[in-house]
């Protein structure tokens, strides 16, 4: 991978970088199954108000899509959209043979369950690994439908060649999304896992003895330098706006990623670190369900 030295010491794990690689195996991957005549398509489920961050995040996907040659259909239910009407569209995207993917997008409007949507969106299409059937196979190493952030931080913590087996982990932040399944993750790499949430007593210790640490809290500069062991592979995986002094504001990560250059051996930044990852491994995986 492409990586860069910070001017505090740290190597920084490119994520932009590292994403073009796997876009770029994704754009090939697609082309040999076209090749074969297999339909690579990912249809997104959206039902928020127009303007709203969710529709920009779903039109920069499919601009995302159509780089690496998948076919993108956006479905558009109003704001209002009610539980019938958003798991009747997953229903028939469930058998739809030419769909090869699904995703719903979030938030969905207040009166509805994510989760009981999610459930009902056929595994094999699932390519944000958010049916319960996948996070299970996950634990049981039986899917490649992770959830794509969990994987975009795995992907980048291998990236720097550290050795997982036996290496002490540390997760701070324990979503369904991202801190369960990536320590389900480095579980199966045969390392040794600290799970933190909010209620964890001594996490600045616990922080301490990690050789991975994970920040994935939601909390701007949670991780300070003295909370880093020297020579530690730090992935942030924090995506917060706050405002400057001036008012301008700005996206920071959970980790203060100056001072603790300053001691870690592999740093990534925010932005540029896991989000973009996070895109990558989303193609990625309509790819693999494509393939099924």
């Amino acid at each position: 991978m492409n990586a860069t030295a910070s001017s505090r010491g740290a190597t920084i794990i490119d994520g932009a970088a590292l994403a073009e690689k796997y876009r770029n195996e994704v754009a090939q991957r697609v082309a040999d199954l076209r090749a074969r005549d297999v339909v690579v398509r990912l249809d997104a489920i959206l039902a928020s108000a127009s303007g709203s961050a969710a529709r920009l995040y779903a039109e920069n996907q499919g601009k995302a899509c159509a780089k690496v040659g998948i076919d993108y259909h956006l479905h558009t239910l109003p704001e209002d959209a009610s539980f019938d009407d958003v798991a009747g569209r997953v229903l028939l995207l469930n058998n739809d043979d030419i769909s090869s993917a699904i995703m719903v997008h979030m938030p969905l409007p207040e009166s509805i369950d994510p989760y009981s949507v999610q459930r009902l969106i056929d595994p094999a299409k699932d390519v944000e690994g958010v049916n319960p059937a996948n996070i299970g196979n996950v634990v049981y190493g039986r899917s490649s439908l992770v959830p794509c952030t969990a994987l975009a931080a795995m992907t980048m913590i291998e990236s720097t060649g550290v050795e997982l087996r036996g290496a002490r982990c540390v997760v701070v932040g324990a979503s369904n999304i991202v801190g369960k399944p990536l320590a389900v993750l480095l579980m199966q790499r045969e390392a040794t896992v600290i799970s933190c949430n909010k209620f964890t007593q001594g996490v600045p210790e616990l922080a301490r003895e990690a050789d991975v640490l994970i920040a994935a809290a939601g909390v701007p500069g949670l991780i300070t330098k003295d909370m880093v062991k020297p020579g530690a592979v730090v992935v942030d995986v924090g995506t917060n706006r706050v405002r400057d002094d001036a008012g301008k504001a700005r996206t920071v990560g959970d980790v203060d990623f100056d001072a603790v250059s300053e001691v870690a051996a592999w740093i990534s930044p925010v932005p540029g670190g896991v989000g973009p990852m996070t895109v990558a491994m989303l193609l990625r995986n309509v790819v693999e369900a494509a393939n099924r």
